[in-house]
């Protein structure tokens, strides 16, 4: 039996007002219900302050950079609670190329129409690519000379001057549909 981990992002959520005064006020919580942390939850007792700002995350696979406030962090943690771990590093890279052209509610729907897996390199891609999108008759060819002797790395440079893009991380290569 295989067990998939979810993603399960955390964020430190401060109280501005504090900061500015020298204090600092803050506790760890999940980023999914980050927007509903209100300054008395943070306080533990009823306040005049009034802003919040996660200054500090973790677990968000590369998707948040830096700190922002707990309602983006809770969107971004929404779209990140339908991938697996397996999946977040993959859109983790997406995000850094793409999130920035589509709206957040929507970016696992798109990652995953995107995504087109992980390869040792853009030649690997193309070598699977044509064998997954060929007939039987077509793959019995490519085993024959002339066909044996594909050139896989010019064959993927046609494939990534069309829409394909590619994302290198260690080990190998994300691909992505870009257009």
């Amino acid at each position: 039996m295989i067990t998939v981990r979810k993603v399960d992002p955390q964020v430190w959520i401060g109280c501005l007002a504090c900061y500015n005064a020298g204090r600092l006020v803050g506790d760890w919580y999940s980023a999914d219900t980050a927007d509903l942390v209100t300054p008395a939850d943070l306080h533990k007792r009823e306040t005049s302050h009034e802003e919040l700002w996660v200054m500090d995350h973790e677990g968000f696979c590369g998707a948040l950079d830096g700190e922002c406030s707990p309602s983006e962090a809770a969107e971004i943690a929404e779209a990140l609670s339908d991938l697996s771990e397996d999946e977040a590093g993959a859109f983790a890279c997406w995000v850094g190329v793409f999130g920035e052209q589509s709206e957040r509610a929507h970016w696992v729907d798109k990652f995953r129409d995107a995504y087109r897996g992980f390869h040792e390199d853009e030649a690997a891609y193309a070598m699977e690519w044509a064998e997954m999108t060929s007939s039987e008759e077509d793959k019995e060819r490519m085993t024959r000379w002339p066909f044996n002797a594909i050139d896989w790395t010019r064959a993927a440079e046609e494939l990534f001057s069309g829409g394909l893009h590619a994302e290198e991380v260690l080990g190998g290569i994300h691909v992505f549909w870009s257009a």
